[in-house]
């Protein structure tokens, strides 16, 4: 037993490569000494691992199945450093103050998500800003100017998507990035099974790929036309809300959450289609993603939402989302008083046009 193989040597090594945890380590400037720095996962929003600091450096060490988002915190700093990192050994140097400038290496998922985010980022604000623009115009000849631009810079922003995608096909990026665009823009929707369907390697491993997975195989959950399946969840109260004590009711099933800004943003629009509808037997039915209930109450609140709102308090695991295949929000359905699928992730004035040509 003294002697070892060279294959004996090949395998401990093998083992040991595979047994590599995640290992974080910084050395920044402005980092002041004993700051708590912590590391959670993006999408369960659970710490997996901290550190200390001191004189700048810190590390931070833990394990993942797979490459994920991951989110770096500093205890008293807001904002967060989204890392895109699997069982690597990542460094991150810079100062503390510009934070858009730190240079983050050792992962290869990083750089894809760091090129990702410096196509996609500077087509989207215009493309935003002009359709929140396109909801407050009142005139109709510059609301059709603003639609045609708003066509054009979609096209852009889609288009820059598929290149990338089809560049990265291989990375489990460009499935992050395929759940977010699938619920921005339709033509994505729509081909999203085919999209997937041309990943391969990493991009069809992880937490993302397992959502694309459950969504493509439940394409037909939803559609137009369709029955939508029961559900019940609890209000705030506690009181168990099933989706068919609405029957007899035009109905918006409505997931949003309160720490999520689109959400945010299209709250007025769907405050605004309550007021002009619910006398006529319209209502809306809010399904949060949300952890916090304090945070999710005073959302409900402060955007002035006077509907039935029901949560498991269970983030991305919220059991209606799961059964839905919902990948992003905002997301919604209308179902007619039979409940039949008249709608889906219909946004601002839309959602008034298909209730004005339904709701008599």
């Amino acid at each position: 037993m003294k002697k070892i193989t060279g294959l004996a040597l090949l395998m401990i090594s093998f083992i040991s490569l595979n047994a590599q945890g995640l290992k974080v380590t910084g050395a920044l400037k402005n980092l002041a000494d004993n700051t708590e720095v912590s590391l959670s996962d993006g999408v369960t929003n659970q710490e997996v691992g901290k550190g200390i600091s001191k004189d700048g450096n810190f590390i931070i060490t833990g394990s993942t199945k797979s490459a994920t988002i991951f989110l770096l915190g500093f205890k008293g700093m807001e904002q967060k450093l989204p890392l895109f990192i699997g069982n690597e050994n990542i460094t991150i140097a810079g100062d503390l103050q510009n934070v858009a400038a730190l240079k983050i290496s050792g992962s290869v998922s990083h750089d894809v998500y760091q090129d990702y985010m410096s196509v996609l980022p500077p087509l989207i604000e215009p493309y935003i800003k002009s359709m929140q623009a396109n909801q407050v115009e009142t005139n109709a000849s510059k609301k059709d100017s603003l639609t045609k631009l708003s066509n054009d810079l979609s096209t852009n922003v889609t288009n820059a998507f598929l290149k990338l995608t089809s560049k990265y096909n291989q990375s489990p990026v460009s499935a992050l990035f395929l759940l977010q665009f699938a619920n921005m823009f339709p033509v994505i929707k729509d081909g999203l099974p085919s999209i997937y369907g041309s990943f391969t390697g990493d991009a069809k491993i992880g937490p993302f790929a397992d959502i694309l997975d459950k969504t493509v195989s439940s394409a037909e959950l939803g559609k137009i036309g369709t029955v939508l399946p029961e559900f019940k969840q609890n209000d705030a109260s506690g009181k168990s809300v099933s989706l068919s004590s609405f029957r007899g009711k035009y109905v918006l099933i409505d997931f949003w959450a309160s720490w999520c800004g689109p959400c945010r943003a299209e709250n007025p629009a769907v405050v605004k289609a309550f007021n002009a509808y619910k006398a006529k037997g319209f209502t809306v039915l809010g399904v949060s993603l949300d952890q916090d209930k304090a945070k999710w109450l005073e959302a409900i609140k402060k955007d002035g939402l006077t509907w039935t709102q029901v949560s498991d308090l269970k983030y991305w695991n919220n059991a209606v989302a799961q059964q839905f295949g919902i990948q992003s929000i905002p997301a919604n359905f209308l179902i007619d008083p039979k409940g039949v699928v008249i709608g889906k992730d219909l946004r601002g004035e839309d959602l008034l046009k298909v209730l004005a040509a339904n709701v008599k």
